[in-house]
């Protein structure tokens, strides 16, 4: 998982909400099981939203 400082390293949008990660503490990581990348957003990652990958429909917290 990358904790990103500099909002400008991560492009594209919260898979949850599909807000823009510009906020301090957005993530980016692998899909467990097909290794697509998810980026999520501080404020969905702070109250667990659900997600679910395009690829494979994996679904997690």
């Amino acid at each position: 998982m990358i904790d990103v400082h500099n909002p400008s390293m991560i492009e594209g949008r919260c898979i949850s909400c599909g807000q823009g990660l510009v906020e301090e503490g957005c993530v980016a990581f692998p899909c467990p099981e097909c290794g697509t990348i998810i980026r999520r957003c501080r404020s969905c990652r702070e109250k667990s939203a659900r997600y679910e990958c395009p690829e494979c429909g994996l679904v997690g917290p």
